[in-house]
């Protein structure tokens, strides 16, 4: 497989300030760029945490990265999306709605993505 060789920062930067797919900055690769995929998650859960994004930013990297995986039919049956990855994803989805069980003030993203995103990190041994 071709190593594809791309500057984390500049790609989410691209995708942080940008309405760019990151299909387009990737440049379409042929094979799924696991490494990049789990760097760019890395990277989005640890900005979240510190404050350099908003959940809103947050939400939208990981849908597009999600969204990469799941749209090309040849990645999907073909590669395992990376776990990092699918723990990200998943943190920052269950802030997007308010679920059946709480009531409607209760922020979902205060319940569910902050705790998700710090267990990620944590787990990992990224924050301590």
């Amino acid at each position: 497989m071709k190593e594809l060789n791309f500057n984390i920062e500049y790609l989410f930067s691209e995708l942080s300030n940008t309405d760019k797919d990151i299909e387009v900055l990737l440049n379409n690769p042929t094979e799924f760029p696991t490494d990049i995929i789990e760097q760019l998650s890395i990277k989005t859960a640890l900005s979240y945490w510190i404050g350099k994004i908003d959940y809103k930013t947050g939400d939208y990297i990981m849908n597009q990265i999600f969204g990469f995986w799941t749209t090309n039919q040849y990645y999907f049956e073909n590669f395992v999306f990376p776990e990092i990855a699918w723990d990200c994803f998943n943190a920052f989805d269950s802030g997007e709605f308010y679920h059946n069980e709480d009531d409607r003030e209760i922020d979902p993203i205060e319940k569910y993505t902050k705790p998700a995103i710090e267990k990620l990190l944590r787990d990992r041994k990224l924050i301590s």
